[in-house]
């Protein structure tokens, strides 16, 4: 009797096992937040691509465009072209600061946030994404004022009536959060700080905050603009010595100044990646492309651009140019074909002779991010 219910017992277990356990689905991942540092992004010259590299990057934008003329103007058509480039505001939050002791709170107290917000805006409209409402109010006003003293008063009233300030469709803020830290070890210490900046693109009108651009969270520390033996300090009976001068206000806004600046050229790079320069290809030739949009759609010297043709929703990247502007054309150099039967055929039919693509079958370019020459030159 005891050995039959033994038996059945394990023909019960068995049973039991052969029933495969159910476990839900696991469509993400745990992961601890992000605090690293951020770096900015560069496009990789066009020399440098491998035929993998060669891939349509995110936020290209191909519909509309032929609502577009060369100055993207036409006021019939002027939302609906892609490459419309709306006006903007630039705002500084106040200078929320952390764990500052009294000698670095006077210095972040007094960085002017009306001297960084000129600084972004002249580098906002150096890329020509944005059209910018500045607020240099006082040049502005300077100039008015030596115009009236030095032209006719009936030119300038003239001018006025013909010129309207530019009204902003977005405001841009900036929200910043600085940070001074000492950490102070057995014989010497180093001085820790720190930039955090979130951006925000605000419809006046709507009150909504949105989405895109998505610029996302900047941070960057002290290091990224000198070197960490350039921050190393040493105190005698709790007081400042020699190395790097914390008590010296000067010197602390100097710091942050350059740690802002260069939260600045992260925020540019993410910019040109949200926001590609597009183009549509007019025609082939030896290796070469004309493309229809130059410095009017903010493409930039060696730019680097993805080339693919564009049919019916679907697209086939073909190629990788460095491309170089004038005001309102482009030519691009292809330097890789990519290895596909579009790319060869356009390759072949364009060897000597103009080979222009069919409307259906039509060819753009996008950009995949700042170009290297720019950050070297212009940064």
């Amino acid at each position: 009797m005891i050995r039959l219910a033994t038996l059945s017992l394990a023909i019960a277990l068995a049973g039991c096992a052969s029933k495969q356990i159910q476990y839900p689905a696991e469509q993400t991942n745990n992961v601890k937040p992000s605090s690293k540092m951020s770096n900015m992004q560069v496009a990789k010259g066009a020399w440098d691509f491998t035929d993998q590299d060669i891939q349509v990057p995110a936020n290209f934008d191909t519909q509309g465009l032929q609502h577009c003329d060369s100055d993207f103007e036409m006021e019939i058509d002027k939302e609906a072209c892609p490459l419309n480039k709306k006006a903007i505001r630039i705002y500084f939050g106040e200078n929320t600061t952390q764990n500052a002791s009294e000698s670095e709170k006077a210095a972040l107290a007094r960085l002017n946030n009306q001297k960084l917000g000129l600084l972004l805006e002249s580098q906002l409209a150096g890329v020509n994404r944005f059209r910018i409402v500045t607020n240099d109010n006082t040049t502005v006003s300077e100039e008015q004022q030596r115009q009236l003293a030095e032209q006719d008063a009936s030119t300038v009233a003239e001018l006025k009536r013909n010129n309207k300030i530019l009204r902003p469709d977005y405001a841009v803020k900036i929200d910043t959060i600085k940070s001074a830290d000492r950490f102070y070890g057995e014989y010497n210490g180093v001085a820790q700080y720190y930039v955090e900046m979130t951006t925000s693109v605000i419809d006046p009108y709507t009150k909504e905050k949105l989405s895109y651009p998505n610029i996302g969270k900047v941070r960057v520390k002290a290091t990224d603009v000198k070197d960490k033996r350039e921050l190393v300090y040493t105190e005698v009976n709790g007081q400042y010595y020699t190395g790097f001068d914390y008590s010296n206000s000067d010197n602390v806004q100097a710091m942050f100044n350059s740690m802002v600046s260069k939260s600045f050229d992260v925020i540019l790079s993410r910019l040109l990646q949200e926001m590609p320069a597009s183009a549509q290809v007019v025609a082939f030739k030896d290796g070469q492309a004309t493309l229809d949009r130059g410095r009017n759609a903010g493409i930039l010297n060696n730019e680097t651009m993805i080339l693919f043709q564009y049919e019916q929703g679907f697209v086939k990247p073909i190629g990788v140019a460095n491309v170089k502007p004038s005001s309102s054309s482009s030519i691009a150099q292809i330097v890789k074909w990519k290895d596909n039967d579009v790319a060869e055929k356009i390759e072949k039919a364009s060897r000597g002779e103009i080979y222009r693509t069919p409307m259906n079958k039509r060819v753009f370019a996008v950009s995949v991010g700042i170009p290297a020459d720019y950050v070297k030159n212009r940064l």
